[in-house]
């Protein structure tokens, strides 16, 4: 399961990825991290981030399953 949020309290944009626990996400991803690019809008970017954070998985199911979820955001966003 994946929860994509911002932090209100300092506008970071966060995503969570969760397994088997249940009191704690399995990876943490800050947007702030990530290198955007100055001409295209940050909120158009974060697709790109999160096949970023695909590619920094384990495993390869993991690797999909994370990269499916990028490309549902960027498949609603058209």
């Amino acid at each position: 399961m994946y929860k994509l949020y911002s932090r209100i309290s300092d506008h970071e944009t966060v995503l969570e990825c969760w397994g088997a626990s249940t009191k704690h996400p399995d990876s943490v991803f800050l947007f702030s991290d990530f290198k955007t690019c100055d001409f295209i809008n940050r909120e158009n970017q974060i697709p790109a981030w999160i096949w970023e954070c695909a590619s920094k998985m384990v495993l390869p199911f993991h690797n999909y399953e994370l990269a499916q979820f990028g490309i549902e955001i960027f498949e609603g966003w058209w």
